[in-house]
């Protein structure tokens, strides 16, 4: 987890995890374990976050200047961070190659190099061509939870991670 980050409502930073951990890792393991046995019960509680506004810059006067963050608890952060590193070694067969923003030894300018060069190869041969960008405002809140969870469950993931990713969102 990165260092120098605001706490979340339980107070704790990942300075306090890194310099406690061998005193307190079992518990943190006992409480994933807790609130898997519980279906899911007793983890709205850690579901829970503190929303705070941010400046986007020095005179925001405007509620547009401001971007919200939410400040989550410390242990969602240290089990979200766990499943996404079981994930990251799979991105490479479950992300297409277009796909460049957000992934690991990628990047987003390869995308602006490939729009670049198909516009001219189409130039070049007088194909007909429109070129279209999209920007999906909210594009997290748009994601169709329920078909992505099915989607990775085909791709062979298991219940128990799916379940989790579950809980995490709700």
């Amino acid at each position: 987890l990165p260092l120098g980050k605001a706490p979340g409502p339980d107070g704790f930073t990942a300075e306090f995890l890194r310099s406690a951990w061998d005193v307190i890792k079992h518990d943190f393991c006992a409480v994933f374990d807790k609130h898997y046995a519980l279906n899911r019960r007793g983890f709205q509680r850690l579901n829970e976050a503190l929303l705070t506004l941010i400046p986007k810059k020095q005179d925001a006067a405007s509620l547009f200047d401001y971007c919200p963050i939410s400040l989550i608890h410390l242990i969602v952060k240290l089990f979200a961070k766990a499943l996404s590193l079981r994930l990251a070694p799979h991105l490479g067969k479950l992300v297409s190659t277009n796909q460049s923003a957000f992934i690991a030894g990628q990047s987003i300018h390869e995308n602006f190099l490939l729009v670049q060069q198909t516009a001219r190869l189409r130039h070049n041969l007088k194909m007909p061509r429109m070129l279209l960008k999209l920007d999906i405002a909210r594009a997290f809140d748009s994601v169709a939870w329920p078909f992505l969870l099915d989607t990775v469950r085909h791709l062979g993931f298991g219940n128990g991670w799916c379940e989790w990713i579950s809980i995490l969102l709700s």
